[in-house]
């Protein structure tokens, strides 16, 4: 997956522009640290928005009232790691993390799983204090995410989190801060995706060996399903809906169901973008449909299960090439319904701002 972090650190080396104006619905925050590059997404329980950076040490907090931004530092301990792809970025500023997942615990705090530092850093939104903590034994969890993309989901006595690089599943217990990892069966399957569903099981996206991945945790057993052609490199679940698993495909350009139940997968390949779009995480709104992000173009897409109807509004600004993807794409990874606003938020990585739609 180096390539896919290469592209993304070539996009974010020629958007370092600001963000549109707000227009149709769209409204953008800029960044106030320069080239931070905003990843992932999510909704505190203080109601505030959070984002997590890719090449700096800072949390994001957004007041959806007000509009004010603030960022706060990343005490890490632990220098950046001599990988390839970050080396000379790591040196020139130091700050350089790969951090690109934040999750709401259902402790109250918010979480963010630190990318090539293999650490787990969270902020109590009441204090506003932010704590690091290593994740495990550093020889059993070396690897950790040196590729650096992994995913994180709220359990109900810990975050759960992937190492991708790793291959493993782990749980980051609220309090005793202390971490338990479980190997996926599959050598080298790139762990990446992570979900709680309603059966209590924890499901993952193992991207470089295209299958789904359930882990039960009562009795500790792994069973993996293959994947067909259309669903290759699966990467965020976020949706759970009508008794389904739902995820995308970063290389089929399609969302991908798997019944909770029946383990039936499903493949719906996205006729509104272009093939090359790269779909990577999905949220769903309180409507039903599905929206998902692309990384090539600067659009947010919609799937729609009961109509299978996809969707896309193009971004302001939005210039297409032959192929359908954008000229400067803004390198677009988050896609996350705040349900408090009735309102789609996104990142444009490669062009430092957090975006809102308002539907």
């Amino acid at each position: 997956m180096a390539w896919r972090t290469t592209l993304l650190l070539a996009l974010v080396a020629t958007r370092s522009i600001a963000a549109p104006a707000a227009s149709s619905g769209f409204t953008y925050y800029n960044l106030k640290t320069p080239l931070a590059a905003p990843c992932d997404i999510d909704t505190g329980p203080d109601g505030a928005i959070y984002a997590d950076t890719f090449l700096s040490n800072k949390i994001v907090r957004i007041d959806p009232k007000s509009g004010v931004l603030t960022e706060y530092n990343i005490p890490y301990t632990l220098a950046p790691l001599p990988v390839p792809n970050f080396a000379a970025l790591s040196a020139a500023q130091g700050r350089v993390a790969g951090s690109c997942v934040v999750r709401t615990g259902k402790d109250g705090k918010v979480y963010v799983a630190t990318g090539i530092r293999n650490q787990m850093a969270r902020i109590d939104p009441n204090t506003k204090v932010v704590e690091v903590f290593n994740t495990g034994d550093p020889v059993q969890n070396a690897l950790g995410d040196l590729q650096p993309f992994n995913d994180g989901w709220p359990g109900e006595t810990g975050m759960w989190f992937t190492m991708t690089t790793a291959g493993k599943l782990c749980l980051f217990d609220y309090v005793t801060t202390k971490t338990k990892c479980w190997t996926v069966p599959t050598p080298g399957s790139g762990a990446l995706g992570v979900q709680v569903a309603s059966d209590k099981a924890v499901w993952i996206t193992e991207m470089l060996s295209s299958k789904i991945g359930r882990f039960d945790p009562r009795n500790e057993t792994w069973t993996e399903y293959q994947l067909p052609a259309t669903a290759a490199l699966p990467t965020v679940i976020r949706v759970e809906y009508l008794g389904k698993i739902w995820f995308t495909s970063l290389a089929g350009d399609s969302q991908v169901s798997i019944d909770i139940k029946t383990k039936a997968i499903q493949v719906f390949i996205d006729d509104k973008t272009s093939p090359v779009a790269l779909p990577n995480e999905n949220t769903l709104d309180r409507n039903g449909r599905i929206w998902f992000s692309t990384i090539t173009t600067n659009s947010l897409n919609t799937y729609t299960p009961t109509t299978n109807q996809f969707g896309i509004i193009y971004q302001p600004g939005t210039v297409l090439n032959v192929g359908g993807t954008s000229v400067l794409p803004n390198g677009n990874i988050s896609m996350h319904y705040d349900n408090g606003t009735n309102s789609i938020w996104f990142a444009g990585l490669a062009t430092n701002f957090v975006g809102k739609y308002q539907l």
